[in-house]
């Protein structure tokens, strides 16, 4: 549990520095002392590499802290009991401090190059994709609008499109003004809600999956389980030692067990896999590949111990992606 955490409570920190860095898109033709003024300057100092500009548009540890925070209020549901709650809480207390200044580093890094490469950056690219963000399109930036009760204080929303939710989400940051007068972005609104909205769709994503692949075994197990009583049916009327009833085994094996299991395989390849269930999927594929195996080689030589042995790992592959679906389903 503890890495799954320490993976999504990343995520969080890691999306907000996409939202921040990408906000700043849009050309504003302002003065300097507004909040569309530091909206630009986000656009200006990435284009430009001007890590000093870029932190004075915007106080990155206000916004990673929030975000930190409404990340860990998304993903600490209703849904889960007390005790996992309170891990998931402490395990975050913890990674607070690490995790901001990990993620500044990346972020300095990549306004100072123009690039966040992969390969030293893994943790970052995987927390953005736990996040939904890797591949999310920062398209506008609107409703700017001051705060009612306070009159130094400015919502703005950064239009972004998320892929796993199919539609556009406002990211909503608050600007502050300074002694200054300067603007400056401070904080994220509503990174909550954001997390809470893909939960919602990666759940929904799961769901579908897991009834489609189950739909699909259950279809193709009725056909094993005839296909099985014809078996039983052929040995009852002669034995593996006539040449005929062994050549009919063979047919059968070859057209009903194998084909299936290959068509039961396609199916189930031609399935979109969410991330959280590609192990059961792979679970799935060794299946049958192994259930493919084994009619092959039952074909080729009727011999009871090497089919029972493969019969019996296939069994056991099939318990455990029983147990794994069941566990995400729940």
């Amino acid at each position: 549990m503890n890495k799954r955490i320490k993976m999504a409570a990343g995520a969080g920190l890691a999306a907000l520095a996409l939202v921040v860095a990408g906000g700043g898109y849009y050309y504003f033709h302002v003065e300097t002392d507004t909040p569309e003024y530091a909206i630009k300057t986000i656009q200006q100092s990435v284009e430009e590499h001007d890590t000093k500009a870029f932190h004075r548009a915007v106080d990155l540890d206000g916004v990673l802290d929030s975000g930190y925070s409404g990340f860990v209020d998304g993903v600490t549901s209703a849904e889960m009991t007390e005790d996992t709650r309170d891990a998931i809480r402490n395990f975050t207390k913890m990674l607070r401090a690490p995790m901001i200044m990990s993620l500044k580093s990346a972020i300095d890094s990549y306004i100072a190059t123009g690039e966040l490469k992969a390969e030293d950056n893994a943790g970052v690219f995987e927390l953005l994709e736990k996040a939904g963000l890797l591949n999310a399109e920062v398209r506008n930036v609107k409703n700017i609008q001051v705060n009612d009760a306070n009159k130094d204080e400015v919502f703005a929303d950064v239009i972004i499109f998320q892929q796993e939710l199919d539609k556009e989400f406002p990211i909503q940051l608050v600007l502050t003004r300074g002694a200054d007068n300067q603007w400056q972005v401070s904080r994220v609104q509503n990174f909550k809600e954001y997390m809470e909205q893909i939960a919602l769709a990666r759940r929904a994503q799961l769901d579908n999956y897991l009834a489609a692949a189950g739909e699909i075994n259950s279809r193709h197990e009725t056909t094993i389980r005839e296909a099985e009583q014809k078996y039983g049916s052929i040995l009852a009327l002669g034995s593996l030692a006539q040449d005929s009833t062994r050549a009919e085994l063979k047919t059968l094996i070859n057209d009903v067990f194998k084909k299936d299991w290959e068509e039961r395989k396609q199916e189930l390849f031609n399935l979109k896999v969410p991330k959280d269930a590609e192990t059961l999927q792979n679970l799935y594929m060794r299946i049958c590949d192994t259930s493919i195996d084994a009619a092959q080689n039952y074909a080729k030589w009727m011999d009871d111990k090497n089919p029972a042995t493969i019969k019996h790992q296939v069994q056991t592959l099939t318990t455990e992606a029983a147990a794994l679906a069941k566990r995400m389903t729940s």
